[in-house]
């Protein structure tokens, strides 16, 4: 019942639609007889909504444009019963016919075939016109089939060009909001990718503490009590390395789906940071202008670590420029390698600091409201990423005037 009624909705609203344009009118090469711009409003809907019945269609938007006309008639012009029927019944008969054709022709299964569906609107036009002539008793002459024939590509083109833009703005949407699901997707991926570096760390860690829980327990196995608290102390760390490596090997299958045969070329990696950072730094109204450049357009694999160390630098660089700045993400390269460039101009690294920014925990970075120091880990990250990808990162920076993030990765690596 409900969908009785939504579809009642639907096609009173498209018919009233179709009426309010029957109302415009125009007169080609200035002859007694007038076309309305209803035909090409009603087409467009046709090709345009996938669910509309074409036939039931045309006659509702016949009928509510018979009934407008005769209640504009009686209304303004003061016509009688059986004048609003001589003038305006046989416009219906156009509609009526309009829709039978439209019906018989398939017009909606054939949409997408430009020139077929041009002849098969303009054909039904014309026949639908020369109906609703001779249904007004009028003689049909060759001037008229001429009119009728002219009238009826123009309004089925009109209509089909109509139809082709809102197919390309409806892909353009479609396009965009894939690319933005595409590039969170990759973002996820890419910091999924980052933190399994922590894991990683954190096993061998894990490993080396189990090894030391053990080597305590053989010390002291000879002493009763500490013989039981030490061993299950061991125990108990071993159980957690074997949830841990759970956990761990998890995340690997996850991203080896991801990355198994996963290429991408350099213009979309950037675009897809581009659009990614740019709407945090919306959302943070942060007043930073980023540019990205690239000399070639390599196709590379292993994409998602470039996600993640290029992420790592672009939000180190916002947060040496503050609030306002300007960065530069610049790509090069030589015979042996890729070489990647992340700029800023904000407020640079003080020289005895710098030796230590890529040490684990180390930050200068503390939260304002809370006075807890950042995690340091993000320099930290990007290195044994770069690393792992056999490459190299260099930083030089002067207070004051910005900073300058080089990473240098093997093209046998990333290109293969």
């Amino acid at each position: 019942m409900k969908d009785a009624v939504k579809k009642f909705k639907k096609y009173l609203f498209f018919s009233i639609i179709v009426a309010a344009f029957g109302e415009i009118y125009f007169y080609p090469f200035n002859s007694s007889l007038r076309f309305s711009t209803a035909i090409i409003v009603m087409n467009t809907i046709l090709l345009i909504d996938e669910e509309i019945c074409p036939s039931l269609f045309c006659i509702s938007s016949g009928i509510a444009i018979f009934l407008q006309r005769s209640m504009l008639g009686i209304v303004f012009y003061s016509h009688s019963l059986e004048r609003v029927l001589e003038l305006h019944l046989p416009a219906l008969s156009y509609y009526l016919i309009y829709g039978a054709l439209v019906f018989l022709f398939k017009v909606k299964d054939r949409k997408n075939l430009f020139i077929n569906t041009i002849i098969f609107l303009a054909f039904s036009d014309i026949i639908s016109n020369t109906v609703e002539l001779l249904a007004r008793g009028d003689r049909l002459f060759n001037h008229n089939l001429q009119i009728f024939t002219l009238v009826g590509f123009v309004r089925s083109i009109s209509a089909y060009l109509v139809f082709l833009f809102y197919k390309k703005q409806e892909l353009f949407l479609i396009t965009r909001e894939g690319r933005k699901r595409y590039g969170q997707l990759n973002l996820l991926v890419s910091n999924i990718q980052a933190e399994m570096f922590y894991l990683k760390k954190s096993a061998h860690d894990i490993e080396n503490i189990m090894k030391e829980s053990y080597a305590l327990y053989e010390d002291y196995k000879e002493n009763p009590d500490l013989k039981e608290r030490t061993l299950n102390i061991a125990l108990e760390i071993h159980e957690i390395k074997k949830d841990y490596y759970r956990v761990l090997k998890g995340f690997e299958s996850f991203l080896e789906d991801f990355e198994q045969d996963g290429r991408m070329i350099i213009s979309d990696m950037f675009a897809i940071i581009r659009e990614n950072t740019y709407r945090n730094l919306k959302e943070g109204n942060i007043d930073i202008n980023l540019s990205f450049h690239y000399k070639d357009n390599f196709q590379v694999h292993k994409y998602y670590h470039l996600f993640t160390i290029i992420n790592n630098l672009i939000i180190n660089a916002i947060d040496g420029c503050s609030l306002k700045g300007k960065i530069q993400v610049l790509q090069e390269s030589d015979k042996e390698n890729i070489i990647f460039q992340v700029v800023d101009n904000g407020e640079g690294i003080d020289e005895e600091i710098l030796p230590y920014i890529f040490n684990p925990g180390f930050t200068t970075k503390y939260d304002e409201r809370s006075g807890a120091p950042s995690t340091g880990i993000g320099l930290s990250h990007v290195q044994g990423m770069v690393n792992a990808l056999e490459g190299e990162i260099n930083v030089t920076s002067i207070k004051g005037e910005g900073t300058n993030f080089k990473v240098i990765i093997p093209k046998k690596i990333l290109i293969g």
